[in-house]
């Protein structure tokens, strides 16, 4: 049995149609049961084309439009369906279906108010209409939830700030934004049933993701929106930040210009686009730098680019690298150390930077340290036999450093020749003989021309200089030498007699 709505329907389309000649009823008749058919068989495009023919011929019929607009709904052509429906109802003021519609189109846009005048015109034009009440009810709701959706993003905004302003570790604001994202969730999934072209919910969502730090998953989100209209600005900056922080820079720029194309003076995109540029332009410029071994050149100009914007982890840990290979040729092992720690922040894994690490902090006589760092990186490379032997060298290393150091007592350098030596030797020897100091200072005397005497008798002696240097343990040394009929270490057991 044929509804009365339907038949209602058929009669509007017959009085329209009345007014043309019967050939022409015949072509649009058609041509409108061509698109129906084209329509059941999800054919969208075929059925626009004929929904379209017809119009051609019968533009005075309401029900063509709204015809029309279900199938370029279906298409995801929703701003040419809404234009349809506006045509609908313009035609007919009274239409309940392209109000009932419109409303829907509409809620499922987010433009509540606009659904909310479409629901209330039905129920103004037919009190009690069922579906209006519905809808409108449904309307409200969605609308809720869109304002709950919008203060979740603004808290999360406001925490970002404050983290910033308060200078907090970024992985807590990233933190907090996506425990934020978790809680508000439900409500916004129960929005997209009720509004899933909602391009505003969509925006914020993309929002807070990018301040949880998730940019896969922004990309993926505002790709949605592009698809459906591309030249949505807030979508197309956003997709353009995510990928600079996926270290996709040409994707990024092509974003952002974008963009710019639709509003020349759009100033996020503006600044985005030259921050892009102005990053890939100052690390070019420290890496040329770094490869000509100009240290102090690529020192600066790392230090420029990771100005730009400390929040790239991506892009900063290749610089942060940089800044550390550049320090280190400048023997300033202390800030070199603390640039590779800074990369081993952003990728903990990276195997060239723990192996660097550890020798700078050899480098930086900080061998505790290095013995530490090589023994815990050691326990996660276990089967690399560079990590092995990096740390047999940090434990050498260690036990070099809480031995005396002849060199030091004598006051020379380690490149040192023999005759520099002897000349050191003597000097000391006679400031600190304890016939040449008073009856106080004999003690202290007698303590430091010891060690004076130990360290000449190691540095004078090719082999005992060479073991010393090699970090061998002399004591150890002198057995296995008298072991072979070698010498015996009397240094480490001076008699002196003075008169």
């Amino acid at each position: 049995m044929i509804s009365r709505r339907r038949i209602l329907a058929r009669m509007i389309l017959l009085i329209g149609l009345a007014q043309k000649p019967w050939s022409c009823l015949a072509d649009v008749s058609q041509l409108l049961k061509l698109g129906d058919t084209a329509f059941a068989n999800s054919e969208f495009n075929a059925a626009v084309r004929h929904y379209s023919s017809a119009i051609d011929l019968q533009s005075t019929v309401p029900l063509m439009y709204t015809k029309r607009a279900a199938a370029y709904i279906n298409l995801r052509s929703l701003s040419q369906a809404l234009r349809d429906l506006n045509k609908a109802v313009e035609l007919d003021s009274k239409f309940i279906q392209g109000y009932l519609n419109r409303g829907k189109l509409q809620r499922q846009m987010c433009n509540f108010a606009a659904a909310e005048r479409d629901f209330t015109s039905v129920l103004e034009l037919k009190p009690g209409q069922k579906v209006a009440d519905q809808e409108l009810q449904r309307t409200r709701a969605a609308k809720a939830k869109l304002e709950a959706v919008q203060q979740a993003a603004d808290r999360a905004a406001a925490a970002k700030a404050q983290q910033e302003a308060q200078g907090g570790s970024e992985e807590h604001g990233e933190a907090a934004a996506a425990r934020n994202l978790e809680l508000i969730r439900p409500t916004l999934e129960s929005l997209y049933e009720d509004a899933a072209d909602c391009v505003k919910a969509q925006v914020l969502e993309a929002e807070m993701l990018f301040s949880a730090a998730e940019y896969e998953q922004v990309v993926a989100v505002t790709g949605r929106i592009l698809k459906t209209d591309d030249r949505q600005l807030d979508a197309l900056v956003l997709r353009g930040r995510a990928y600079f922080y996926l270290a996709d820079h040409d994707m990024a720029k092509r974003h952002f210009g974008e963009a710019l194309k639709f509003d020349p003076d759009h100033p996020s995109a503006r600044k985005e686009f030259n921050k892009v540029k102005d990053y890939d332009r100052k690390r070019a410029r420290a890496q040329r730098a770094l490869e000509a071994q100009d240290w102090l050149e690529a020192e600066k100009n790392f230090i420029d680019a990771l100005h730009v914007d400390p929040n790239h982890r991506r892009g900063n840990e290749g610089l942060w690298l940089g800044l550390c290979k550049s320090r280190a040729a400048l023997q300033r092992f202390d800030d070199a150390v603390s640039d590779c720690g800074n990369v081993l922040v952003l990728e903990p894994g990276n195997r060239e930077v723990k192996l660097l690490l550890v020798r700078l902090l050899m480098d930086a006589e900080r061998f505790e340290e290095a013995q530490v760092k090589a023994r815990e990186f050691l326990g996660q490379h276990q089967q690399d036999g560079e990590f092995h032997e990096l740390a047999r060298e940090a434990e050498r290393r260690l036990k070099m450093s809480k031995r005396k150091d002849y060199y030091k007592i004598l006051g020379v350098e380690k490149s040192a020749g023999d005759r520099e030596i002897k000349k050191a030797y003597r000097d000391l020897a006679k400031r600190y003989h304890p016939d040449k100091v008073s009856a106080e200072e004999r003690t202290a005397a007698e303590a430091q021309f010891r060690e004076v005497a130990e360290a000449y008798e190691v540095l004078s002696d090719e082999q005992k200089r060479t073991a010393y240097d090699n970090g061998q343990d002399l004591e150890e040394h002198a057995r296995a030498e008298q072991q072979w009929g070698g010498f015996h270490h009397p240094g480490m057991h001076f008699t002196f007699r003075f008169g």
